[in-house]
């Protein structure tokens, strides 16, 4: 049985709080536990952000349960017209998160059915002691750098097959169906946006950047428009005088699918062919000839597409490379 870090931080959250609570005679400790479970989330942000909803929905029960009760007496008649007022209350004011510690401090003080100076340090104590705790131990987060870069190498691997499959089906007028690797890279550039949105979350004080996050959209761009090579490729049937030149060229782009790798070269030389093709290619006898001719060209005219997405991505890189310096130096 895998136990994982998430696990591993809720248990040790939900003791130590239980401990500290216990050991200054709190009443109600346990639930100083709760909070703490409650407080450990997927990112840091996420933690901070339902800590805080935590804290205000918790303080807002505490002040309408102690004037209701003390005006309209403890009863469920109360306790029924408070949850009418509350609960809409905490929505319109964005305390979600805290609603499930407002009803149990609400209980709390329906039990003791008397409001104190004591009961409300008891009460804030336990939310203090269990945010606190939950905050705390939140603050260590896994590395997720080596399963992102993982991920980008099953992605390039993947997107360098698909152009090898279609330059094979270029060049043969053989298809080869590219579904299930078409599903598995769709796998990988989601998994890949999540990890790297996690990333984001757990970056506290610094700017809300992450190029992975944008090296997985703009791959996910270009596997959309691989879709389309594959569904061009499908219609190929013979073939043709240009199937070699073309088959060679995606065989090429193939081998450069990497995220450092410069489009521009390509683009230049894809750009060439094209125009070559337009102004020396013979034109077509058959009419099965010209439906490859066109597939070539769409399938041509989509890897341009795909080419320009990765010379953008590329300006970026350096954009935010030159930043980085420019930061750095700012600081020495």
């Amino acid at each position: 049985m895998k136990i994982g870090t998430r696990t591993l931080k809720t248990a040790v959250a939900a003791g130590i709080a239980m401990l500290i609570s216990e050991t200054i005679h709190l009443d109600y400790f346990v639930f100083a536990a709760i909070i703490a479970i409650l407080s450990i989330q997927e990112t840091r942000k996420k933690s901070i952000r339902a800590s805080y909803e935590r804290v205000m929905a918790s303080l807002l029960a505490i002040g309408m349960g102690a004037a209701m009760f003390t005006l309209l007496g403890y009863s469920p008649v109360t306790l029924t017209l408070y949850f009418v007022i509350f609960i809409p209350l905490v929505q319109q004011l964005k305390l979600q998160d805290g609603l499930i510690t407002s009803v149990v401090i609400l209980t709390h003080l329906y039990t003791e059915a008397q409001f104190s100076v004591e009961l409300f340090i008891n009460e804030l104590l336990l939310i203090v002691i269990g945010v606190g705790v939950g905050l705390v131990v939140n603050m260590y987060m896994p590395t997720l750098d080596r399963e992102i870069e993982r991920i980008k190498d099953s992605i390039d691997r993947s997107l360098a097959v698909l152009f090898y499959d279609v330059a094979a089906c270029v060049e043969t007028g053989v298809y080869n169906n590219h579904s299930m690797m078409l599903i598995k890279t769709r796998d990988y550039l989601k998994e890949g946006k999540d990890l790297s949105l996690r990333r984001m979350g757990n970056s506290i004080g610094k700017r809300n950047e992450d190029m992975d996050y944008l090296y997985f959209r703009m791959r996910e761009r270009q596997y959309d428009i691989l879709k389309r090579v594959a569904d061009n490729a499908r219609e190929i049937t013979m073939v043709v005088n240009e199937a070699k030149p073309v088959a060679t060229f995606l065989r090429r782009v193939g081998d450069h699918v990497n995220e450092q790798a410069d489009a521009s070269v390509f683009l230049q030389e894809l750009e060439e062919m094209i125009e070559h093709y337009r102004k020396n290619v013979p034109l077509p006898t058959t009419r099965e000839e010209f439906e490859v001719r066109s597939s070539l060209l769409n399938i041509l005219s989509d890897v341009k597409s795909y080419l320009i997405l990765k010379e953008r991505y590329i300006l970026l890189l350096k954009e935010h490379g030159h930043a980085r310096e420019k930061r750095a130096d700012q600081k020495d």
